[in-house]
C-alpha cells in the first residue's frame, strides 16, 4: 500500500500491486546511498481499485479522518461544527446528519464527519478544538485491509 501511494503521490506513476513488489522490497532494505534499479510494471489495474487504494493509504497516513460527534438538536448547531472545522483548516469530505439515528432524539443528533487533514498533528489540533468547545469526538475506525 505504501509503495503504491509513494508512486502515485511523488512520481505520478500508476501500477498494479504485483508490479510494485520490487519497490516495496527496496523500502525494507537497510542499505542507503546505493544505486539500485527497481522494475515497476503492470498498468493493468481497475480504476475503482485505484480509488480504493488511494483512500486506504490516505486513512493510514491520517490524511483522512472519520469521526462522530453529538450536537444539541437546535438550529445553528450544525453551522457551529462546520465553522469549527473550517477554522482548523480541515476540509469536509462527507457529513451525515441523521436526526433519527440517535436514541436520545429529542436531546442530541449524531453527526458522522469525514475530513481531509494534514496528518496526525492536524487531527490532534482538530480534536482539541472540539473538546475546548465542549464536544466529544469519537474516532470511527475504518476497515483497512
Amino acid at each position: 500500500m505504501e509503495a503504491f501511494l509513494l508512486l502515485v503521490e511523488k512520481h505520478k506513476i500508476i501500477a498494479e500491486n504485483s508490479g510494485i513488489l520490487s519497490l516495496a522490497a527496496l523500502k525494507k532494505l537497510k542499505e542507503k546511498n546505493k544505486k539500485v534499479v527497481s522494475v515497476v510494471s503492470g498498468g493493468n489495474i481497475d480504476v475503482l481499485m485505484i480509488s480504493s487504494m488511494i483512500n486506504k493509504g490516505l486513512i493510514r497516513r491520517d490524511r483522512i479522518f472519520n469521526f462522530s460527534v453529538n450536537i444539541p438538536d437546535k438550529p445553528g448547531e450544525l453551522a457551529k461544527v462546520v465553522d469549527l472545522i473550517a477554522q482548523q483548516g480541515a476540509n469536509v469530505v462527507k457529513l451525515e446528519h441523521n436526526q433519527f439515528k440517535n436514541l436520545s432524539r429529542f436531546k442530541d443528533i449524531e453527526l458522522q464527519i469525514t475530513v481531509e487533514t494534514n496528518g496526525s498533528e492536524h487531527i490532534q489540533k482538530l480534536t482539541q478544538a472540539f473538546e475546548e468547545k465542549g464536544y466529544e469526538i469519537v474516532r470511527i475506525k475504518s476497515k483497512i485491509n
